[in-house]
């Protein structure tokens, strides 16, 4: 059951399914004291544990891992926590019945597990506490347990934690598994400077008193009995006792945060007190900037407020009821806000509210059942410098990385649509991961993929569902990681693997987006009302426990089996979760005149090629029905006839097998094209071989559907990115006049498109470094990148002057306020910028045209714009200037965490020969601080991008090795990254390839492995797929 360093002899994983048994031992409720000094944290903890085998037991086994002076007993007497009657359980009357302590005999085994012999028998059902205590000594690298984050010079550190998936074995002894829900009761005595001491749950009675809002606001209470020679302390208390919860999913804080405060009301005029704790990034500010941080961070808190009510009203198994309600109900409660608003200045407004809160109350009386409704009367978010996540769901204290928790002056618009997003995911996480957890790991996944699928919708409301769409679906091309291109690598594990090494291994594409995909897949296949259904049946169920894999998807086929709709999902899950890969499929189009039929072929490949099969470890277990490993995928198509820019015919077909033929009847005149796959309606590829260029122009031109425009664009450029190429390797030097004016004329007639959002445009016509259509050459990453140079200068140079006026013209139109208002014309001028960079590589006298410009956005108010311009400057500018200008924001952005993150981010992207050189001197700057978890994946996933660099130099290699092993040292997660640069070792020659398996070894050997086991297992992956 416990989780060793290194694989156990003879296995493949350190874990299988097969090592998560039912619990024999059931935690209840954990009583924990935290005596907080900076140096060190002493953990007391009162354990009260349950029986739950049919056999009687004499000892238990607990997590431990690098805990100091552990110490444990148990109580001889005391009242069990089975005999109280009220509800909910009597947890402070069951602590104050402790009594008898006597020593116990344990057995610390291998640093991360404690056997404890108990000295009595135990009988099936009954109770059982013991009491530890230990010591806990913070770090600031290893991101799990308690660890410092930032902390203001001269003040008390800030500690915070990570529990995820196995950080509280590194807080005190524990049963910490996902399935071991229970609850907690904390107490905290810590520096009295601090201005925050938390936990999950409630403030205890006697530590908190009601504000003239009606808001608990904490009342710290002396500690008693302090040692005088040191700072002077004080005591807080939190029960959890309403919702049991995972011990992976419990928050232990104490800093010094400014902290934002909104109450939430909810339309029966319940109310939920919001909190917004930041970190004090910013000291010494005028009354002016004072008041803009404050807007700022209350528009932060205003973004949470209105997903926690989104997720009431427009989630849940009546998602597609009240349409009309529902309307009314958004009204209202932005009308109840303006009145709130307006009572607060004094106005007499109570009669009006009055009347609005009944027409609420009255309105959602439509409802049988409404979305999920927050349990706690507090609900925080806390922001954070250090993580290996963006955001963590600690029930009830979701931490937030700080440069993504509000809309700030050093926000870019990616961060901020991530913001936005971020929010409502870790808000979901209290129905979907708390109160209903995944079993075990392998079921990660389905804490997250419906979240990110939940999250997906309330982006699509805010930003419009054609802008998140076409970015999802960009995202999944990304050439060498993104997670077409991983779930086909060398390190490619299926959404829910046979096994494991360690948890971190499962926070991948795969579970992010892939798991997603399925979801939406499920969606597509059931109906949106039906999948909602369905979703509640699941969290209604399981509530308050815990699921696997297959009941979520057994629930949703019962949903649809009961609606008359039966469908064998459980199949279709099979090939979908429990395998690597996907489909592509080939599609050829004949219309027939005489008939009036499109006949559509749709063959699918992929599945004929996988070599896995059912590990002998999952014999047995619930995905073990009989299910072929090599049967074709199921997924729905979502298909269109279009015709001058019309959908004539649509509709969803379900392909279950290899081949398949689609037939449309009445189709009354040849169609344009036809749209396969809209909205990336699979997780997959296609290819249409029937489609001409000039079909594909015009798809790319006039398809409703923006992801077929843009993947119908993406066929054009990849096809003369590939001719390029080509004649690149015959060695030709490219020129803009080798570029067709078939790319040329299909590039403008996007960017010109005043119909299209400037976001879309820019994302469209962006060109990856990759050559899909000719995978013999998608490893030569030197002539990828000089034909995606050559091509982009190409159009800059036909369209010069309108691109630099429409430049001009959106930049003196940029003016301050709020970010999503000019996100698009960003988007917009961002790959104006591009273009005319690009050309500078072929006309140098160009960069007095780029360079001026550059510095422009660089004085922007809004980040992504100074990002943009200092890049660029950067990259084009003479190498003494370059070197001056990095000095001189070495020297203003680097003294704030935000803006010092996004230029460790710029550094690492700059792509010059001397890049190596440039980014070994940042690892040892000021700067930049390897501890911290975003400098350092800035660093490695831009270096790692940069593949022609750092895999097919010789100085680049060198530099990777540096960081798989320096940055891997410190955070192993941080350096995955770099792995995904060797995906197309196989492909080399063998001069090469020697190398670069060279530099894997090297790296390897200075690693060592029971310590660094997952990067150490990683690499060894990576070495044996080119064997």
């Amino acid at each position: 059951r416990h989780f060793r360093a290194m694989t156990t002899a003879g296995r493949k994983w350190a874990k299988y399914r097969s090592d998560f048994p039912a619990l024999t031992i059931k935690p209840m409720h954990l009583d924990l004291h935290f005596d907080v000094r900076d140096e060190r944290v002493i953990v007391t903890q009162n354990l009260s544990l349950k029986n739950v085998s049919s056999k009687a037991v004499t000892s238990v086994a607990l997590d431990a891992k690098r805990l100091v002076d552990v110490k444990i007993q148990m109580y001889q007497k005391f009242t069990p926590l089975g005999e109280s009657k009220s509800t909910p359980l009597d947890f402070p009357g069951h602590v104050a019945s402790f009594q008898d302590l006597k020593e116990v005999k344990s057995i610390d085994i291998g640093k991360e597990s404690i056997t404890v012999e108990l000295g009595a028998t135990i009988d099936p059902g009954k109770e059982f506490v013991l009491k530890t205590i230990n010591t806990v000594i913070p770090t600031a690298n290893i991101l799990e347990g308690i660890y410092y984050d930032f902390t203001l010079k001269g003040m008390p550190k800030t500690m915070i934690t990570q529990c995820q998936q196995y950080g509280f074995q590194r807080i005190c002894p524990a049963i910490d598994r996902m399935s071991a829900k229970a609850f907690f009761t904390t107490t905290i005595v810590a520096d009295e400077r601090y201005t925050n001491m938390i936990s999950n749950g409630d403030l205890a009675p006697g530590f908190f008193k009601l504000s003239s809002t009606g808001e608990k606001v904490p009342v710290f209470i002396k500690e008693k009995d302090g040692d005088s020679k040191l700072p002077s302390r004080k005591v807080i208390k939190y029960y959890n006792h309403k919702v049991n919860m995972a011990s992976y999913l419990f928050f232990f804080g104490v800093g010094i945060y400014e902290t934002y405060t909104k109450t939430l009301e909810y339309p029966d005029g319940s109310c939920v007190d919001l909190q917004l704790l930041s970190l004090p990034t910013e000291t010494g500010l005028t009354e002016e900037r004072k008041k803009r941080r404050t807007d700022q961070y209350m528009a932060a808190i205003q973004a949470v407020h209105d997903s926690v009510l989104w997720t009431y009203h427009s989630t849940g198994p009546e998602t597609c009821e009240h349409n009309e309600e529902r309307k009314e109900v958004k009204r209202l409660i932005d009308v109840r806000e303006t009145l709130k608003a307006k009572e607060v200045k004094g106005e007499s407004v109570g009669e009006e509210l009055k009347k609005v809160r009944a027409d609420l109350k009255k309105l959602m009386g439509a409802w049988k059942e409404t979305g999920y409704k927050y349990t706690g009367q507090t609900y925080r978010e806390i922001g954070m410098q250090n993580s290996n996540y963006g955001g963590m769901e600690n029930v009830g204290n979701t931490t937030i990385l700080q440069s993504r928790l509000a809309p700030t002056d050093f926000i870019s618009d990616g961060a901020y649509i991530y913001m936005e997003a971020v929010k409502i995911h870790e808000f979901y996480h209290n129905i979907n991961g708390s109160q209903v957890t995944g079993m075990t790991p392998f079921e990660i996944w389905l804490n997250e993929a419906v979240t990110v699928h939940m999250e997906r919708k309330r982006s699509s409301e805010i930003f419009g569902e054609g802008h998140i769409r076409l970015s999802q679906a960009a995202r999944a091309f990304i050439p060498g990681s993104g997670p077409l291109a991983s779930d086909s690598g060398p390190r490619a594990m299926p959404v829910e693997p046979e096994g494991f090494n360690v948890t971190n291994e499962l926070i991948t594409g795969m579970t992010y987006f892939k798991a997603p995909e399925f979801t939406r897949m499920t969606e597509l296949l059931m109906g949106t009302d039906l999948f909602s259904k369905g979703l509640h049946r699941y969290h209604d169920t399981y509530k308050n426990s815990n699921a696997t894999s297959i009941q979520w998807v057994e629930a949703m086929e019962d949903t649809m089996k009961d609606a008359g709709k039966p469908f064998e999902l459980k199949v279709m899950a099979h090939g979908w979760l429990k395998r690597s890969g996907h489909p592509h499929v080939t599609v050829t189009v004949d219309y027939d005149e005489k008939s009036k039929k499109l006949s559509v072929k749709m063959t699918q490949t992929g599945f004929e090629s996988i070599k896995q099969t059912m590990a002998p470890e999952e014999k047995g277990g619930p995905w073990d029905f009989g299910a072929d490993f090599k049967a074709p995928w199921k997924f729905p198509v979502c298909w269109a006839v279009v015709k001058d820019g019309k959908d004539t015919h649509s509709g969803m077909h379900i392909m279950q097998k290899e081949s398949e033929v689609l037939v449309v009847e009445n189709v009354n005149a040849k169609p344009d094209f036809f749209s396969f796959a809209r909205g990336f309606s699979y997780f997959g590829t296609y290819s249409v071989t029937t489609a001409t260029n000039d079909d594909l122009a015009l798809q790319a031109s006039t398809d409703p559907d923006l992801v077929n425009r843009f993947l119908a664009y993406r066929a054009i450029a990849d096809k003369e990115k590939g001719r390029l190429v080509q004649l690149r390797a015959k060695g030709t030097k490219l020129s803009p006049s080798d570029v067709s004016k078939e790319y040329v004329t299909a590039h403008a007639s996007i960017m010109q498109d005043e119909k299209l959002e400037g976001a879309a445009r820019a994302l469209i016509t962006m060109e990856p470094e990759s050559v899909d259509s000719l995978p013999s050459l998608r490893h030569q990453y030197w002539y990828i990148s000089e034909a995606k140079s050559t091509m982009l200068a190409a159009v800059f140079l036909k369209h010069q002057k309108e691109i630099l006026a429409k430049f001009d013209t959106l930049e003196k139109e940029n003016k301050a306020g709020p970010h999503k208002d000019q996100l698009h014309e960003r988007a917009l001028k961002g790959h104006y910028l591009r273009l005319a960079a690009a050309a500078t590589k072929f006309e140098a006298k160009l960069k007095s045209e780029v360079i001026p410009r550059a510095e422009r956005l660089a004085t922007s108010a809004f980040m992504t714009d100074r990002i943009r311009g200092v890049l660029y400057y950067l990259t084009l500018c003479e190498e003494k200037e370059r070197d001056k200008k990095l000095e001189q924001l070495k020297k203003s952005w680097g003294s704030h965490m935000d803006s010092c993150e996004e230029l460790v981010g710029i550094i690492s992207s700059i792509d010059s020969d001397d890049s190596p050189k440039i980014i070994e001197a940042l690892l040892s700057d000021d700067i930049f601080d390897i501890n911290l978890a975003g400098h350092a994946r800035r660093v490695v996933r831009n270096w790692a991008h940069n593949r022609k660099r750092s895999v097919l130099t010789d100085a680049g290699l060198k530099l990777t090795e540096i960081l798989l092993v320096t940055v891997g040292k410190v955070n192993q997660m941080s350096a995955y990254a770099l792995l995904d640069a060797f995906g197309d070792v196989a492909k080399f020659d063998e001069t090469q390839k020697k190398k670069m398996l060279d530099t894997l070894k090297s790296a390897q050997s200075k690693l060592d492995p029971s310590k660094y086991t997952s990067l150490y297992n990683q690499i060894g992956r990576l070495l044996a797929s080119t064997k």
